[in-house]
Protein backbone atom coordinates (compact mmCIF):
# COMPACT_ATOMS: atom_id res chain seq x y z
CA UNK A 1 0.00 0.00 0.00
CA UNK A 2 1.35 3.32 -1.51
CA UNK A 3 1.22 6.95 0.05
CA UNK A 4 -1.01 9.06 -1.81
CA UNK A 5 1.05 11.20 -3.96
CA UNK A 6 -1.21 13.80 -3.89
CA UNK A 7 -0.98 14.24 -0.07
CA UNK A 8 1.66 14.36 2.68
CA UNK A 9 3.34 11.28 2.65
CA UNK A 10 1.76 9.87 6.05
CA UNK A 11 -1.70 9.46 4.56
CA UNK A 12 -2.24 6.26 3.24
CA UNK A 13 -4.49 5.38 0.13
CA UNK A 14 -7.21 2.77 0.82
CA UNK A 15 -10.54 3.25 -0.52
CA UNK A 16 -12.69 4.04 1.84
CA UNK A 17 -10.56 6.42 4.20
CA UNK A 18 -9.80 9.35 4.53
CA UNK A 19 -7.29 10.22 7.35
CA UNK A 20 -5.34 6.84 7.98
CA UNK A 21 -1.87 7.82 8.39
CA UNK A 22 1.43 6.18 9.51
CA UNK A 23 3.04 7.55 12.85
CA UNK A 24 6.53 6.92 10.98
CA UNK A 25 9.36 9.09 9.54
CA UNK A 26 9.28 11.91 12.27
CA UNK A 27 12.68 12.82 13.16
CA UNK A 28 12.77 13.43 16.80
CA UNK A 29 14.79 15.85 19.07
CA UNK A 30 17.72 13.43 19.94
CA UNK A 31 18.89 12.86 16.23
CA UNK A 32 16.27 9.56 15.67
CA UNK A 33 13.19 8.84 13.58
CA UNK A 34 9.75 6.91 14.07
CA UNK A 35 9.65 3.72 12.92
CA UNK A 36 7.42 2.85 10.14
CA UNK A 37 4.90 0.14 9.88
CA UNK A 38 4.69 0.13 13.68
CA UNK A 39 1.62 2.60 14.65
CA UNK A 40 -1.11 3.95 12.48
CA UNK A 41 -4.22 6.58 13.11
CA UNK A 42 -7.03 6.60 11.25
CA UNK A 43 -11.07 7.71 11.06
CA UNK A 44 -13.34 4.89 12.57
CA UNK A 45 -14.04 2.03 9.49
CA UNK A 46 -17.58 2.61 8.62
CA UNK A 47 -17.41 3.03 4.93
CA UNK A 48 -15.65 -0.20 4.69
CA UNK A 49 -17.08 -3.37 3.98
CA UNK A 50 -16.18 -6.23 6.23
CA UNK A 51 -14.23 -7.90 3.69
CA UNK A 52 -12.18 -4.24 2.96
CA UNK A 53 -12.06 -4.07 6.32
CA UNK A 54 -10.41 -7.37 6.97
CA UNK A 55 -7.76 -6.74 4.21
CA UNK A 56 -7.07 -3.08 5.68
CA UNK A 57 -6.16 -5.13 8.66
CA UNK A 58 -4.07 -7.85 7.30
CA UNK A 59 -2.43 -5.47 4.80
CA UNK A 60 -0.90 -3.15 8.08
CA UNK A 61 -0.23 -6.82 9.68
CA UNK A 62 -2.00 -5.37 12.98
CA UNK A 63 -1.99 -6.69 16.52
CA UNK A 64 -3.90 -4.74 18.02
CA UNK A 65 -6.91 -1.67 17.02
CA UNK A 66 -8.01 0.49 20.10
CA UNK A 67 -11.25 2.31 19.50
CA UNK A 68 -11.53 5.60 21.28
CA UNK A 69 -14.97 6.35 20.10
CA UNK A 70 -18.55 5.99 22.93
CA UNK A 71 -20.63 3.63 23.28
CA UNK A 72 -23.11 5.43 21.03
CA UNK A 73 -21.15 6.16 18.22
CA UNK A 74 -20.13 2.27 17.85
CA UNK A 75 -23.73 1.27 17.74
CA UNK A 76 -24.59 4.25 15.41
CA UNK A 77 -21.20 3.91 12.81
CA UNK A 78 -20.90 0.27 13.16
CA UNK A 79 -18.51 -1.90 15.60
CA UNK A 80 -15.31 -3.29 14.30
CA UNK A 81 -14.56 -6.99 13.86
CA UNK A 82 -11.31 -8.13 14.64
CA UNK A 83 -9.64 -11.81 13.21
CA UNK A 84 -8.29 -14.48 15.52
CA UNK A 85 -5.14 -12.90 17.21
CA UNK A 86 -6.06 -9.49 17.09
CA UNK A 87 -6.90 -7.60 20.04
CA UNK A 88 -9.46 -5.18 20.31
CA UNK A 89 -9.92 -2.34 23.28
CA UNK A 90 -12.56 0.29 23.69
CA UNK A 91 -11.36 3.08 25.27
CA UNK A 92 -14.14 5.69 24.75
CA UNK A 93 -12.84 9.62 25.14
CA UNK A 94 -14.99 12.94 25.31
CA UNK A 95 -17.08 13.40 21.77
CA UNK A 96 -16.02 17.16 21.68
CA UNK A 97 -18.87 17.60 18.84
CA UNK A 98 -21.47 16.86 21.08
CA UNK A 99 -20.30 15.73 24.77
CA UNK A 100 -18.85 19.72 26.11
CA UNK A 101 -20.96 22.63 27.72
CA UNK A 102 -18.15 25.16 26.46
CA UNK A 103 -18.97 27.55 24.17
CA UNK A 104 -18.52 26.22 20.76
CA UNK A 105 -17.75 29.11 18.71
CA UNK A 106 -14.93 30.23 21.06
CA UNK A 107 -11.99 30.48 18.83
CA UNK A 108 -9.76 28.21 21.71
CA UNK A 109 -12.65 25.65 22.25
CA UNK A 110 -11.00 23.01 21.28
CA UNK A 111 -7.98 23.76 23.00
CA UNK A 112 -10.12 23.73 26.39
CA UNK A 113 -11.84 20.43 25.34
CA UNK A 114 -8.94 18.74 24.95
CA UNK A 115 -7.45 19.74 28.64
CA UNK A 116 -11.09 18.76 30.07
CA UNK A 117 -10.21 15.59 28.05
CA UNK A 118 -6.60 15.32 29.87
CA UNK A 119 -7.97 15.99 33.17
CA UNK A 120 -11.36 13.73 32.96
CA UNK A 121 -10.66 10.78 31.20
CA UNK A 122 -7.56 9.63 32.96
CA UNK A 123 -8.41 5.49 33.01
CA UNK A 124 -8.74 5.71 28.61
CA UNK A 125 -5.47 8.03 28.04
CA UNK A 126 -3.56 5.40 30.93
CA UNK A 127 -4.97 2.15 29.01
CA UNK A 128 -5.04 3.61 25.46
CA UNK A 129 -1.03 4.61 26.13
CA UNK A 130 -0.13 1.40 27.70
CA UNK A 131 -1.16 -0.28 25.67
CA UNK A 132 0.65 1.48 22.47
CA UNK A 133 3.91 1.74 24.29
CA UNK A 134 4.10 -2.40 24.64
CA UNK A 135 6.03 -3.83 21.32
CA UNK A 136 4.27 -6.72 22.26
CA UNK A 137 0.78 -4.86 20.50
CA UNK A 138 2.50 -3.64 17.62
CA UNK A 139 1.51 -3.23 15.04
CA UNK A 140 -1.24 -1.34 16.07
CA UNK A 141 -3.93 1.28 14.76
CA UNK A 142 -5.91 3.61 17.19
CA UNK A 143 -8.83 5.54 15.55
CA UNK A 144 -12.02 7.46 16.95
CA UNK A 145 -14.66 8.82 14.39
CA UNK A 146 -12.89 11.36 12.05
CA UNK A 147 -9.32 10.83 13.65
CA UNK A 148 -8.77 14.27 14.55
CA UNK A 149 -9.96 15.26 18.25
CA UNK A 150 -9.43 11.67 20.36
CA UNK A 151 -7.15 10.30 18.10
CA UNK A 152 -5.06 13.27 17.59
CA UNK A 153 -4.64 14.12 21.81
CA UNK A 154 -3.47 10.10 21.79
CA UNK A 155 -0.79 11.13 18.49
CA UNK A 156 -0.17 14.40 20.70
CA UNK A 157 1.15 12.08 23.64
CA UNK A 158 2.92 8.95 21.46
CA UNK A 159 4.93 11.28 19.18
CA UNK A 160 5.90 13.73 22.36
CA UNK A 161 6.79 10.40 24.12
CA UNK A 162 9.09 9.60 21.41
CA UNK A 163 11.11 13.16 21.46
CA UNK A 164 8.96 14.35 18.13
CA UNK A 165 9.55 18.19 18.78
CA UNK A 166 6.51 20.15 19.74
CA UNK A 167 6.50 21.85 15.83
CA UNK A 168 6.13 18.55 14.24
CA UNK A 169 3.82 17.29 16.41
CA UNK A 170 1.57 20.03 15.52
CA UNK A 171 2.32 19.67 12.16
CA UNK A 172 1.35 16.11 12.10
CA UNK A 173 -2.44 17.26 14.55
CA UNK A 174 -2.74 19.83 11.40
CA UNK A 175 -2.73 17.06 8.77
CA UNK A 176 -6.44 16.09 10.01
CA UNK A 177 -7.70 18.92 7.56
CA UNK A 178 -6.82 17.54 4.43
CA UNK A 179 -9.09 14.27 5.27
CA UNK A 180 -11.59 16.56 6.16
CA UNK A 181 -11.33 18.34 2.97
CA UNK A 182 -11.66 15.56 1.09
CA UNK A 183 -14.65 14.20 3.08
CA UNK A 184 -16.37 17.66 2.78
CA UNK A 185 -15.44 17.71 -0.63
CA UNK A 186 -17.28 14.39 -1.76
CA UNK A 187 -20.47 16.21 -0.58
CA UNK A 188 -22.02 13.02 0.21
CA UNK A 189 -24.18 11.92 3.53
CA UNK A 190 -22.95 8.69 3.61
CA UNK A 191 -19.44 9.44 4.46
CA UNK A 192 -20.72 12.43 6.97
CA UNK A 193 -22.29 10.26 9.99
CA UNK A 194 -21.32 13.14 13.02
CA UNK A 195 -23.25 16.21 9.95
CA UNK A 196 -19.53 17.62 10.24
CA UNK A 197 -20.66 20.16 7.56
CA UNK A 198 -23.20 21.84 10.54
CA UNK A 199 -19.91 22.20 12.46
CA UNK A 200 -18.74 25.64 13.19
CA UNK A 201 -14.62 25.82 12.05
CA UNK A 202 -14.11 26.29 15.91
CA UNK A 203 -14.57 22.81 16.37
CA UNK A 204 -14.08 20.90 12.78
CA UNK A 205 -10.53 22.62 12.38
CA UNK A 206 -7.65 21.44 13.70
CA UNK A 207 -4.59 23.85 13.12
CA UNK A 208 -1.14 23.79 14.63
CA UNK A 209 -1.78 26.50 17.22
CA UNK A 210 -4.58 24.04 19.18
CA UNK A 211 -1.92 20.85 19.43
CA UNK A 212 0.45 23.25 21.02
CA UNK A 213 -1.53 24.91 23.67
CA UNK A 214 -2.40 20.95 24.21
CA UNK A 215 0.97 20.19 24.69
CA UNK A 216 2.32 23.97 26.68
CA UNK A 217 -0.83 23.24 29.32
CA UNK A 218 0.76 19.71 29.45
CA UNK A 219 4.47 20.88 30.47
CA UNK A 220 3.13 23.54 32.49
CA UNK A 221 0.90 21.50 34.91
CA UNK A 222 2.90 18.25 34.83
CA UNK A 223 6.63 19.38 33.91
CA UNK A 224 6.14 17.08 30.57
CA UNK A 225 4.39 14.39 28.68
CA UNK A 226 6.36 11.65 30.20
CA UNK A 227 5.41 12.99 34.18
CA UNK A 228 1.70 13.48 33.09
CA UNK A 229 1.61 9.76 32.38
CA UNK A 230 3.67 8.97 34.97
CA UNK A 231 0.56 11.08 37.46
CA UNK A 232 -1.62 8.99 35.35
CA UNK A 233 -0.09 5.53 36.44
CA UNK A 234 2.04 4.47 33.54
CA UNK A 235 5.76 3.21 34.70
CA UNK A 236 8.58 5.63 33.38
CA UNK A 237 10.47 2.57 32.84
CA UNK A 238 8.18 1.33 30.37
CA UNK A 239 7.92 5.14 28.85
CA UNK A 240 11.05 5.38 28.16
CA UNK A 241 11.71 2.29 26.62
CA UNK A 242 8.95 3.10 24.12
CA UNK A 243 11.14 6.37 22.62
CA UNK A 244 13.94 3.62 21.78
CA UNK A 245 11.76 0.59 20.39
CA UNK A 246 9.95 3.00 18.60
CA UNK A 247 12.37 5.23 17.10
CA UNK A 248 16.10 3.99 14.72
CA UNK A 249 18.48 6.16 14.07
CA UNK A 250 18.39 8.78 11.40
Amino acid sequence: MEPMTDLPTQFLSWDGLYNLRDLGGYSTADGRVTRTGILFRSEAFFRLSASSRNDLFQSLHLNTIIDLRSQQERQDQGYVEISDGQRLLHLPLLDVSVDSDLNREQPDYLAKVYRAILVSRPRSLREAIATIVDPDNWPLLFHCAAGKDRTGIVAMLTLSLAHVPNDLIAADYALTEHALRNVLAANDPELDPASWRDLPPTVIGSVPATALATLAFIDESYGSVSNYLVDLGLDRGNLDRFQHAFTTPD
